[in-house]
C-alpha cells in the first residue's frame, strides 16, 4: 500500500477511490462505490482488514455501522467525515 499525499487525504474522490479498491481487494472481488460490503461477501474478519487499512493511511477508523449497512460510498464519505472533524478539532 503506498503512503497518501495531503491533497489525497483531503480529496473525497481520492478517499472513496482508495475506501473501494481496498475493498475490493479483501473481497477479491471487483467493487463499485454503490456495492454494499456484505452484499459482496464481506464479513467481520474482512471488515477488521479494511479498517486497518483505512487507519493506517488516514488515521481514522471505519464505522462498521456504516460499511455493514451502506454502500461503501457512503463508508467513504464517513470517512471523510471522520478526516474534516479531526482536521477542526486538532
Amino acid at each position: 500500500m503506498s503512503q497518501l499525499t495531503s491533497e489525497e487525504v483531503s480529496d473525497p474522490v481520492a478517499v472513496e477511490r482508495s475506501v473501494v479498491e481496498w475493498a475490493a481487494e479483501v473481497l477479491e472481488e471487483p467493487a463499485t462505490a454503490a456495492d454494499n460490503f456484505l452484499d459482496l461477501g464481506g464479513h467481520s474478519l474482512l471488515a477488521i482488514e479494511l479498517n486497518q487499512r483505512v487507519s493506517d493511511a488516514y488515521g481514522v477508523e471505519l464505522d462498521l455501522q456504516v460499511l455493514f449497512e451502506k454502500s461503501l460510498g457512503a463508508t467513504a464519505a464517513s470517512v471523510m467525515e471522520d478526516l474534516n472533524s479531526r482536521t477542526k478539532n486538532g
